[in-house]
């Protein structure tokens, strides 16, 4: 009787990343549809009239977690954004983020940046450049977490965003300068309006 080979393992496809994730239309669920996310999504048609489709991964970020309400409509959301032709490939709740922000955490090599953020989060709550560095850190894949589906990992991050949140954004890039993983800045890009 012979003996039949063991069955190797199928080598798993990572799928090629996208040449570009758009965030756009971030909303607290504190306030309702408002001319800023409007905006905010006649700037994603004018983005997407320059790259294909099918070469983006369009994301929109729900933030319940600085300022939480349960009653928050998200398939509201989702019908407003189908009928303006903006539907995205990924609606995160940026609670979701926590176990990818301790991951950041472990990355960091500026410990007294650590060491902050650390007594920030024992002392009050994660801070919002903390999900900033962790949700483009995922996005680009420098970082994994089933809530990001790989398919939509990209090569380059488009922000676009209200001016207003120039600082926090600021202070997450200085997060993931604090990482081994500083060139991903050179990947990420803002349209503040």
């Amino acid at each position: 009787m012979t003996s039949k080979p063991a069955k190797q393992p199928r080598p798993r496809t990572v799928p090629a990343p996208k040449r570009c994730s758009i965030e756009y239309c971030h909303i607290y669920t504190n306030k309702t549809i408002s001319s800023e996310q409007r905006r905010s999504v006649a700037l994603l048609h004018e983005q997407l009239a320059t790259v294909p489709r099918t070469a983006t991964a369009l994301v929109v970020m729900v933030d319940d977690y600085s300022c939480p309400e349960p009653m928050f409509d998200y398939a509201g959301l989702r019908r407003w954004l189908a009928d303006e032709q903006a539907t995205p490939d990924i609606m995160i709740r940026e609670s979701q983020l926590i176990e990818a922000c301790d991951t950041v955490i472990g990355l960091m090599t500026d410990i007294k940046l650590q060491r902050q953020l650390c007594d920030y989060i024992r002392t009050k709550k994660y801070p919002c450049s903390l999900f900033i560095a962790a949700w483009y850190m995922l996005r680009l894949g420098y970082i994994t977490h089933d809530i990001h589906d790989s398919r939509f990992i990209a090569q380059e991050l488009l922000n676009i965003l209200p001016r207003e949140f120039m600082p926090f954004e600021d202070r997450g890039l200085a997060i993931i300068r604090a990482t081994p993983h500083a060139d991903a800045l050179t990947k990420i890009r803002h349209l503040y309006f």
